[in-house]
């Protein structure tokens, strides 16, 4: 069994969203079955976040009996999603033997597709980078863009000597793309032709691996949190600063989404810099804290912005030279980021903000430290132990390895049903299949 929808007159009703988009109904009553799969997440999610762990440290940390923690935990070691790491030394009574995830058991694929370039990497269950290949080219048309991509992916396959299926499924990350149900036009140059294409459904036609679709900055929080060594940190905020500026927000180890799936785009609020521009109009924040708006300033094309995506050592060079026209630029997007933080303080609580992006990390740096002084905000603590706005242990890696994390999270972490990512609804996932016997 499984607790994902079934087709057919038993099958639980899904919830129509905007764009064809569906949800599953909320849960009722009580289910044994759903109840064993919810608890062997419980478990192997604790293992894969803290592990190891022996089995009493399971039952502590989880809540479950250690009946309960001892059965599970044979299924998964029979299973191989786990293994023996170890056992305890030098202590009274029976040596405690500690478990953690089977690197091996399983892999995923992620994929970061932005504008002419795209970062795939191919990662075991520990998240550990075991191939990797970047692509730059012409993405402006979607047909052609994904049928590369698919070759890419099968190319990555075979090099990193991955078995096919062992693969849980492919987590792909991209900007937000504009649809046709807003009031107002919100494409990105270069997007026009990918405004409601199906790309999950494509590109699952040309690989045959279940896809889950993301927006950059949530995948890139979501990368964020699985790659601090403070895991624990569970509310927390990421800016992921591309060609426009999205935010990413942990809430209680998942990612808040909104009921549109647009929770954290803040690229569109307005923003009053000191000196009034445009007849004054304020600019929207995508306008400047962003690649598009470092092209402006520097008075580039767009090709010449893509060229410093590909080559982080371009805006590294300029700004160890103190380009005064960047430096203009970097005292604007200062202001720009204090005012973010002090919105998303204001609005969603974080334990601290990080910010990362397609950017070198000497000015994602420089531009935290022109952040502070950060405005007056209850995150203003005297018990506070790390600082309120920081620099993210990933930069430009953040939304690929983000990417990978998806797959991994959507099918063992115990409470999937509140993640907003597009998944064909019936199909079982590799976690839930039964026991071997």
């Amino acid at each position: 069994m499984t607790d994902t929808p079934r087709k057919g007159s038993g099958a639980a009703k899904l919830t129509k969203l905007a764009g064809g988009r569906q949800r599953l109904p909320d849960i009722t009553g009580t289910n044994l079955e759903h109840t064993r799969i919810f608890n062997r997440r419980l478990i192997f999610e604790a293992l894969h976040q803290s592990g190891p762990l022996s089995r009493i440290d399971i039952a502590k940390r989880v809540g479950l009996t250690p009946q309960t923690v001892s059965g599970i935990t044979r299924e998964l070691l029979d299973q191989q999603f786990i293994i023996e790491t170890g056992r305890s030394q030098g202590q009274r009574g029976q040596p405690q033997i500690y478990l953690g995830p089977n690197p091996i058991a399983g892999f995923s694929i992620g994929i970061h597709l932005d504008r002419n370039r795209v970062v795939m990497v191919v990662c075991n269950l520990l998240l550990e980078v075991i191939g990797r290949k970047i692509w730059a080219g012409d993405t402006r048309n979607p047909d052609s863009t994904l049928k590369h991509i698919a070759r890419l992916t099968d190319d990555l396959i075979a090099e990193a000597a991955v078995p096919r299926d062992k693969i849980w499924s492919i987590g792909l990350v991209l900007p937000t793309l504009d649809e046709d149900i807003y009031d107002f036009a919100t494409k990105q140059p270069g997007w026009d032709a990918w405004a409601n294409v199906p790309v999950a459904q494509r590109l699952k036609d040309l690989c045959g691996l279940t896809v889950l679709v993301e927006n950059d900055a949530t995948a890139a929080a979501i990368g964020e949190h699985f790659a601090r060594s403070d895991r624990d940190k569970r509310n927390f905020a990421h800016l992921y600063i591309g060609y426009g500026v999205g935010a990413g927000v942990i809430i209680d180890g998942m990612p808040l989404k909104g009921v549109w799936g647009n929770a954290g785009e803040l690229g569109l609020l307005p923003f009053q810099p000191k000196r009034i521009r445009d007849n004054g109009e304020p600019p929207i924040i995508d306008s400047v804290l962003s690649l598009s708006g470092i092209a402006a300033a520097l008075e580039w094309s767009i090709e010449e912005a893509d060229a410093a995506v590909a080559d982080l050592s371009i805006l590294a060079d300029l700004h160890s030279q103190r380009d005064p026209r960047l430096s203009s630029w970097m005292e604007e997007a200062g202001l720009c980021l204090r005012f973010l933080t002090a919105i998303l303080e204001s609005t969603t609580d974080p334990e601290f903000i990080t910010v990362g992006g397609s950017l070198p990390p000497s000015i994602i740096a420089a531009l935290v430290e022109r952040a502070y002084p950060l405005h007056r905000s209850l995150s203003e603590r005297k018990d506070r132990l790390w600082p309120r706005l920081l620099v993210g242990q990933l930069t430009d890696d953040a939304p690929v390895i983000g990417a990978a994390s998806l797959p991994i999270f959507v099918t063992t972490n115990p409470n999937f049903r509140h993640l907003y990512i597009r998944q064909l609804g019936d199909e079982q996932r590799p976690f839930e299949q039964q026991t071997r016997g």
